[in-house]
């Protein structure tokens, strides 16, 4: 964590983490026979030099050579943002604006530029371009600069995926406000409560508390979004893994589904929990335990060693012995930190070994169409020894009844 001249530590991290951060992708670079890669990823580049910014349609990049160095390819109106966020590394390579700004030339004419006044060598990337979003166009980098770019995805995200214990500190903090966000939430549902409302006011609150709690130590990394979220769905519509929110109140007898997350120095959690409004059917509590098995099941089989399809089959085998694959829509899990979605996956077809130091969420689902959808989620660190669950709100099914009148 950064620590400032006075007072408790940011929440964030450091330059020096970054640094080497950059330093490893370097050795990597240079294992691998490449000269120097183009981080067209907007969370890749905060990612390696802690430059959080809006990602819009005007590209941004990072070069990194085999040897460390940095150039930053930016719009000069991020410019002074730059330096703010990065004092540490070289002034920017900057263009006026996109699609030109009157110069005649398409920003990535500059990046094609740098790099071939650069020494030859192999040249990788995340992406062979800027990826396209909020109207984008433009060239391939290969095109521009006649000769294959190599796939440099993987050396940057096989980095992500061991969390340090920096990062590890900043989810776990997310984590509890996560769990703060959704008591609020579940307290304030009661029958006719509009889901939206209820949702938007609950995690206002959660943030605000959040804000008093950790004062300046907090540091937001985005313009959007709250640090605090929490959210939830109701009736049949829970049926669909990712149903979208109902303009109606809730209702005896509804199943809601939930999420919940909070944001600590750009880094994620993850919370979701199946609950009911009154008194629970038969129906209900068979498909419950039965999900509640899984994740169980999931918790007990996240294990360093492991591969993730390994930890995948062992919950399919509970749920098989249940007589209920029919129900499953989706595999147990994923990786997250500073995105809600990382490589590596808890999938058949995901043969990644599960190592210390990674996070996941545990939430295998049993979605039973025209009644509800049962699903938990929680974030999960592997340990050397087995699995520590980071978010902590109840998952039995007492805790997660709401009264009915």
């Amino acid at each position: 964590m950064t620590e400032p001249a006075t007072g408790p530590a940011r929440l964030e991290i450091s330059r020096a983490e970054h640094a080497g951060r950059r330093a490893r992708l370097a050795q990597r670079l240079q294992d691998s026979g490449l000269s120097r890669i183009c981080v067209f990823g907007p969370v890749r580049v905060a990612y390696l030099t802690g430059f959080h910014f809006a990602a819009t349609e005007r590209p941004v990049a990072l070069v990194l050579t085999d040897t460390g160095d940095v150039t930053m390819l930016l719009p000069a109106l991020e410019a002074e943002h730059y330096a703010h966020q990065c004092p540490d590394l070289p002034e920017p390579l900057t263009y006026p604006e996109y699609p030109g700004g009157g110069s005649g030339r398409h920003p990535l004419t500059l990046l094609a530029d740098h790099l071939r006044a650069s020494r030859p060598g192999r040249v990788a990337a995340d992406h062979d371009g800027y990826e396209n979003r909020w109207g984008y166009r433009g060239p391939a980098l290969s095109a521009l600069l006649e000769q294959p770019v190599h796939d440099g995805l993987a050396l940057i995200d096989d980095l992500r995926m061991i969390k340090s214990p920096a990062e590890i500190a900043l989810i776990r903090e997310a984590c509890r406000w996560g769990d703060h966000a959704h008591r609020l939430m579940q307290d304030a549902i009661t029958p006719g409560a509009n889901e939206l409302t209820v949702s938007h006011a609950a995690s206002l609150q959660a943030t605000r508390d959040l804000l008093t709690a950790l004062g300046d130590r907090y540091v937001p990394k985005a313009r959007e979004g709250l640090p605090a979220n929490t959210m939830f769905i109701s009736g049949a519509n829970t049926a669909h893994p990712h149903g979208l929110h109902r303009n109606a109140g809730v209702q005896p007898g509804d199943v809601l589904v939930t999420g919940a997350y909070g944001v600590v120095g750009g880094y994620e959690s993850e919370l979701e929990r199946t609950m009911h409004v009154g008194e629970p059917t038969p129906d209900f509590e068979r498909y419950f335990a039965a999900m509640l098995a899984a994740q169980d099941a999931g918790l007990a089989a996240l294990r360093a060693g492991r591969t993730c399809a390994e930890v995948e089959a062992d919950v399919r085998e509970v749920i098989a012995g249940l007589g209920l694959t029919h129900l499953i829509r989706h595999h147990t899990g994923h990786a997250f930190g500073l995105e809600g979605h990382e490589h590596p996956f808890l999938d058949l077809d995901d043969h990644t070994v599960v190592e210390p130091g990674m996070i996941f969420s545990i939430e295998p689902g049993l979605y039973v169409p025209g009644l509800a959808g049962f699903r938990h989620s929680d974030t999960v660190l592997v340990a050397e020894r087995g699995a520590e669950r980071l978010s902590l709100y109840p998952r039995d099914l007492p805790s997660l009844l709401i009264p009915a009148h």
